[in-house]
């Protein structure tokens, strides 16, 4: 039997760090890819090929837009064609925030990407890198329906199988991954109903990704005043759990002030996650009328990296608030 021939990814994170002598530890791609390599062989034996590359090496909460746009121009120069799966090693910090771009810009790639991390470095005997790892692979060997995922061990000692587009990011204080229909490998073949990826990916159509998106989370004392609008194209507004956000104190701590200063400059503010129909509280609803715009059934990383993306296409007015209400990759959630 051929070998199977998968394409593997090193950005840096936990999975790829080594102590440097001092009690603290840095990333090594190269030597990272050696040893999960070689532990890989040990128990499995060589029956994968693996086709590694070094497109970044650092902590993954040191990633910036800047660091996204490497990582994109190398996936562009990539022959999907000659692989069966990619696996990207990436840390856990902001790992659902890439598997959200990613998820978006290769829907349409005819093979499975699945991102791997570790809570602890590979040669830590406690590690569940080792172990998701080798899941990516069988996954891949079993022919996961093509799409963009995460794979991950948690504290239970289940190892879960995510839909990067719908994976949150890991809570304070934890070092377990949830989305909404995570599934426990090993599991049915293809464990989520995904439609045949079809049409050319928004990989080759997007263009230089930029910060220019203002993200704001409500919290008690917030003052708008605070923000520059110098640079910003889009401002991404969070609200509390039931879709609520300041409108009532006077001047700059209410969202309205900055509405206004948004109007001004015509830059769009899109509510998310907020319902469109969200008028339940007077608050929200003041909101709205002010030209608020609700955007929902995303997660909050998915809803940053599709703005990202619609403005380097590059969308503006209706065009980007349809391109966001409109789903791409299965990234709506139930």
């Amino acid at each position: 039997m051929a070998k199977g021939k998968i394409l593997l990814v090193l950005t840096g994170g936990t999975i790829c760090s080594f102590d440097r002598g001092d009690g603290e530890c840095a990333a090594d791609t190269h030597r990272a890819e050696a040893l999960i390599v070689r532990n890989y062989q040990k128990n499995h034996g060589d029956r994968v090929q693996f086709d590694p590359r070094f497109p970044l090496d650092l902590l993954s909460e040191n990633m910036t837009v800047t660091d996204w746009n490497t990582l994109l121009d190398a996936f562009r120069s990539y022959d999907f064609s000659a692989y069966d799966g990619v696996i990207l090693l990436h840390g856990t910090d902001t790992l659902a925030y890439t598997a959200s771009l990613l998820s978006l810009l290769l829907w349409g790639v005819k093979i499975p990407v699945l991102l791997v991390s570790a809570q602890l470095p590979l040669t830590n005997e406690q590690t569940n890198g080792n172990e998701n790892f080798r899941a990516a692979v069988e996954l891949i060997e079993q022919g996961l329906a093509p799409s963009v995922y995460a794979v991950y061990r948690n504290s239970d000692g289940v190892t879960y199988l995510h839909l990067g587009a719908h994976l949150r990011q890991c809570a304070n204080h934890s070092n377990d991954f949830f989305s909404d229909d995570m599934t426990p490998i090993p599991s049915e073949k293809n464990p989520f109903a995904l439609p045949t990826p079809c049409g050319e990916p928004l990989l080759y159509a997007c263009g230089t990704l930029t910060p220019s998106v203002l993200r704001i989370e409500p919290y008690v004392g917030l003052d708008y005043a605070h923000f520059s609008l110098d640079d910003v194209r889009a401002v991404l507004h969070g609200t509390y759990h039931s879709c609520t956000v300041a409108t009532a104190p006077v001047g700059s701590a209410s969202l309205l002030s900055l509405l206004d200063r948004c109007r001004e400059k015509q830059i769009p503010v899109f509510l998310s996650p907020c319902d469109e129909h969200a008028y339940t509280y007077e608050t929200t609803g003041d909101a709205l009328r002010s030209g608020a715009i609700a955007v929902s059934k995303m997660t909050p990383e998915m809803t940053y990296a599709k703005l990202l993306v619609a403005l380097s296409l590059p969308l503006s007015g209706e065009d980007l608030e349809t391109f966001l209400k409109t789903e791409h990759c299965q990234e709506f959630l139930l």
